[in-house]
């Protein structure tokens, strides 16, 4: 959503009428453009976090010229499946011993075919632990299972004819029961990993050889379900035993044979579409806010993370800027456009964490009771937020004073007083991290800058940012975010308000700059809210001003009239009707 930036209203009229007056000297302004590349492990738009993940993640992809793969939160899956075309998708985690053994021989295969992209969904909540699996059955003992309507319900709405895919079908032992929002209990196959397959939502023929017939639409057009493993040699085999006779040495032809065989522009073959961070960011959060905060051609430098990536990408070296928040939150939706705005215009990327695992999707969509907000304690999940908030941000500094206003579990259940407590964040929360950051004692300061502040898009309140006051406060605050990141990266921040530009060189370890000071009050509590919102106070006043530059070189007389009158055209925040 394009904004109309605040005319400062400074106008500088410079009337020089000098006569037989020698000018010795005048200093010069500058304007530089940021940098466009920045050091390994830095946040330049140009660095690629999410192929570096996957890297550092899986041994045999680790000296991958190409990697297709990209994750997507459980949120940008729902997002995708609505979308028309064609995309090839696999379930499956760095977890999972049997997606390991075969996740560079996939990778291989789709660069040899063409492919660019598959989309990469882990099931596990955390992309690590089998308590925090969605594909648990009702009953079963996992803390998962409480959330297992997250997986039946993409097999019940999008994935509608699994069943002719998989070896765990409805009529199997390990079939899977969840309880939809009515209260009723469905019961849907039961993926194994990794599953492999084409998918688009209208694809009328069915290919899975089962001639089913009971439906008009097969969205999984092809796809291929084989648990494999492999030795340290690298070979497959079809059986853990790993004996001669279970030996696989076609698992390329067969992946060629099921999948990527109909991919291309051959007669019979298909052309895949493509669905980036960037379009799930601009599908969200104009249909979350009911209103165009990203056009269709504006660029967005924002990519989403899963917790396993956050949770890597924070024990990286080098420089970040990060951003806790989601389409559901409408402070987030009023600010979102800010800080891609800044990240565009220095050619930087923001990396998006939603502490809603699940987006909030499922309860405000499709009528669930419960959002996955890792941000709450009440949460079977809070452990996730307090553990990754107190190993890695340690300086945090938050409104809410931690000893009174916390997140926090228990790590004995049965004790209460083994509380684990954390900061509590409101979101958005954006800022500039560097995990090798200390101060002169010696201490981890990790946090370079953030700003934490409350706004709204709607025009009636007084958080509306699009007020003078707000918008200043807040583009203030962002930008000195950016110079904090700027100073430990070593380039030029560059301000979206004006044509100034405050050039940083390189940071000193020693020194933090937080940045926010402000006076929010965040009406939440410790349970499921859809949005963070509070009030502001800071009215910060906007120091970047127009300048006028001028040079006068002479040696005799000099009669000059210069005007400059400094109009700056900018973007101005719509009013809507963002749900807060």
């Amino acid at each position: 959503m394009k904004h109309t930036r605040r005319n400062p209203k400074i106008v500088f009229i410079a009337l020089l009428l000098l006569a037989t007056v020698l000018v010795t000297s005048l200093s010069v302004l500058t304007v530089s453009a940021a940098e466009t590349t920045t050091a390994t492990g830095s946040s330049a738009a140009t660095y690629d976090a999410g192929k570096a993940y996957y890297r550092a993640n899986y041994d045999t992809l680790a000296n991958a010229e190409t990697i297709v793969y990209q994750s997507i939160t459980w949120e940008e899956a729902v997002y995708l499946f609505q979308q028309r075309g064609n995309y090839l998708i696999l379930l499956g985690g760095q977890w999972c011993g049997n997606t390991t053994a075969v996740i560079d021989y996939i990778n291989n295969a789709a660069v040899e075919a063409g492919v660019s992209t598959i989309y990469n969904l882990d099931l596990r909540l955390d992309g690590e632990n089998a308590s925090s699996h969605i594909r648990e059955t009702n009953g079963k003992n996992e803390t998962g299972s409480t959330y297992n309507y997250l997986y039946g319900e993409l097999v019940t709405k999008y994935l509608t004819n699994l069943n002719d895919w998989v070896e765990y079908t409805v009529d199997s032992d390990y079939k899977l029961t969840y309880t939809n929002a009515d209260g009723v209990n469905v019961t849907v196959p039961k993926v194994q990993v990794p599953f492999l397959f084409l998918y688009n939502k209208d694809n009328t023929e069915d290919h899975s050889g089962k001639n089913s017939g009971y439906r008009t639409t097969y969205p999984i057009v092809y796809g291929y379900e084989k648990m494999l493993f492999r030795d340290a040699d690298g070979n497959l085999y079809s059986s853990y035993n790993k004996t001669d006779d279970t030996k696989v040495t076609d698992y390329t032809a067969q992946l060629n044979t099921a999948i990527f065989s109909h991919i291309g522009t051959g007669e019979g073959q298909v052309e895949l579409s493509s669905f980036t961070d960037a379009d799930y960011i601009r599908l969200s959060y104009n249909e979350k806010a009911g209103q165009t905060i990203f056009a269709k051609n504006d660029q967005i430098n924002i990519r989403t993370l899963t917790y396993h990536q956050l949770k890597w990408l924070l024990g990286q070296e080098g420089n970040y800027l990060i951003l806790f928040g989601g389409s559901w939150c409408g402070n987030t939706q009023a600010v979102i456009d800010i800080i891609n705005d800044y990240a565009v215009k220095n050619n930087v990327t923001v990396y998006n964490f939603d502490t809603k695992l699940d987006g909030g999707y499922a309860k405000s969509q499709w009528g669930y009771t419960k959002d996955l907000h890792i941000r709450d304690s009440a949460n079977v999940f809070a452990s996730l937020y307090v553990d990754l908030v107190n190993t890695y941000l340690d300086n945090i500094e938050t409104e809410y004073d931690k000893a009174t206003n916390n997140i926090y579990y228990l790590s004995d259940p049965a004790d209460e007083t083994s509380k684990v407590i954390a900061n509590k964040l409101q979101v958005p929360y954006f800022f500039a991290y560097n995990k090798d950051t200390v101060d002169n004692d010696g201490h981890d300061i990790p946090i370079l800058g953030y700003v934490e502040k409350m706004y709204s898009l709607k025009a009636t309140r007084d958080d509306y940012i699009g007020k003078e006051a707000n918008y200043t406060a807040y583009t203030s605050a962002t930008f000195a975010v950016l110079q904090a990141y700027a100073a430990k990266a070593g380039i030029t921040a560059q301000n979206i308000v004006t044509a100034e530009t405050s050039t940083n060189g390189g940071g000193d370890d020693s020194q933090n700059t937080n940045t926010d000071t402000n006076t929010n009050t965040d009406t939440n509590t410790n349970t499921n809210n859809d949005s963070d919102s509070g009030t502001d106070q800071e009215e910060s006043k906007n120091s970047n001003v127009g300048k006028i530059v001028a040079a006068i070189i002479g040696g005799v007389v000099v009669i000059g009239v210069v005007v400059a009158v400094v109009i700056l055209n900018q973007k101005k925040k719509s009013s809507g009707g963002a749900a807060d």
